[in-house]
């Protein structure tokens, strides 16, 4: 379907070095259909804006995004994403100290499920009236947004949550350069649909990214989170959940254009281990994949069987730091691409006189696929206590232990192998950030943690 009056569309641009003129040449003349496609159909999103989002709802230009934002939080099979972070004790490996949630609906019963459905649902509407949301300018790091805690006004009635604490409130910044190309008379109602969908997808993304931290805050007091399952990389609430619903880490490219370019996304994995097998990849991501959350089909989709049951994008080339060849490594099927590959590495050799800078590696469309670093799970798994007891307990102290029927339920104090972690509070005003950067690495501090983006 077209649209009734013609619209700018985005082209690719390979005349500057870095990343994005990698993947641009990777994706030349829009091979892959990552920035334009005419195929997609629009949007037919109907549903109401969750109250969370009540205070941006008044500019117009918001509203399919703000729609978008409220399916997140809207469908059983994806408001569960939150019973852990609101009813899940905090556990401690005994062996690595990790601290992590349990998940009261692993053993729970339909009824005990549904009422913490229900209380979920309860929390966010306290949750709306609580929380602030601003556009503020992204500064020189371009930050995307950020989540701090500060000392709450006004103070929680009795028929609010009972499980949020009383002291701190938090505030979520959201960068105005998402507001300024919603503004821009020139901007957002100026582009395809495609480049709409684009930035709408990443600004309710980013928005809902941002209220999973804002839970912990109202939860906990502060934002030092434990991680959310055992098996996650780091302690990253908005991490966990974009693994969650998407099963990887979105990000976009070419920051410094107006509104939202192509997105790549990788597997969300501990830097280490990526290190270990090659580095990070970072695969493309069709318009065809970004464009279906935009439609009613696919949210019943969800509701009914969870967000695991939509499909990731096809990769057709994915990319790669190869620090010991100190070049990208790019791998994809389609033979022109390894073409724009060589001539691109060839002009930036006689222009640059350096050595290879990007290297080729061909993978049949079903190695694409699959990734060089294990994926953490999106499903919920229902351990045996035995099984329990053999990842947490020192080889010695596991015989003859009478193992619990539940690791979430609340068994005697003596026979669970898991023990709370109490975590002390944090300082006034500390943040979780969502930033962008490409490919760091490094460690961020538990008072002060940065969301990387490619």
């Amino acid at each position: 379907m077209t649209d009734q009056y013609p619209r700018r569309k985005l082209v690719d641009s390979t005349g500057s070095y870095g990343v994005n003129a990698v993947i641009n040449a990777a994706n030349t003349n829009d091979r892959f259909k990552l920035l334009e496609d005419d195929t997609v159909f629009p949007a037919n999103l109907k549903n109401p804006i969750h109250p969370l989002f009540y205070q941006l709802a008044g500019d117009r230009q918001l509203k399919l995004a703000l729609r978008l934002a409220s399916h997140f939080l809207l469908h059983d099979r994806t408001v569960e994403f939150f019973v852990p972070l609101l009813y899940g004790r905090e556990m401690q490996d005994i062996r690595t100290t990790k601290s992590f949630l349990c998940d009261p609906l692993v053993y729970a019963s339909k009824a005990k499920a549904a009422q913490h459905l229900a209380a979920v649902r309860q929390a966010l509407q306290c949750l709306a009236k609580h929380v602030v949301i601003s556009f503020v300018h992204p500064g020189q790091k371009q930050i995307y947004a950020c989540t701090q805690a500060v000392d709450m006004a006004p103070s929680l009635t009795s028929r609010c949550c009972k499980v949020f604490q009383r002291r701190r409130s938090p505030t979520i910044s959201m960068s105005d350069n998402f507001l300024q190309f919603y503004k821009d008379p020139h901007g957002y109602a100026q582009a395809s649909r495609c480049a709409q969908f684009r930035h709408d997808f990443l600004f309710a993304t980013t928005l809902v990214h941002e209220v999973v931290h804002a839970v912990g805050v109202m939860r906990r007091g502060n934002l030092v989170e434990p991680h959310y399952r055992i098996e996650h990389p780091e302690t990253e609430w908005g991490y966990a959940w974009e693994n969650f619903m998407f099963g990887s880490i979105l990000n976009p490219q070419k920051r410094d254009s107006p509104g939202t370019y192509l997105l790549m996304r990788k597997v969300w994995a501990d830097a280490k281990v990526a290190a270990e097998n090659g580095g990070k990849e970072y695969c493309d991501v069709s318009m065809s994949w970004i464009a279906q959350w935009f439609r009613t089909e696919t949210w019943n989709i969800v509701a009914e069987r969870g967000p695991t049951a939509i499909a990731l994008p096809t990769t057709h080339f994915k990319m790669r730091t190869d620090h010991k060849l100190g070049a990208w490594v790019v791998s994809s099927e389609d033979l022109a691409v390894r073409k724009d590959m060589e001539e691109l590495n060839a002009r930036w050799r006689r222009s640059k006189g350096a050595q290879d800078i990007i290297h080729w590696e061909r993978r049949t469309a079903a190695e694409l696929q699959t990734s060089n670093v294990p994926a953490p799970l999106r499903i919920r798994v229902a351990l045996k206590p035995s099984a329990i007891l053999k990842s947490v307990l020192p080889p010695d102290s596991r015989a003859g232990i009478k193992q619990p029927p539940s690791i979430c339920g609340m068994p005697p104090p003596m026979t669970t192998p898991l023990v709370a972690a109490y975590r002390s509070s944090s300082t006034c005003a500390v943040k979780r950030k969502r930033q962008v950067q490409i490919d760091n690495d490094c460690e961020e501090s538990s008072q002060d943690v940065k969301r990387s983006r490619l």
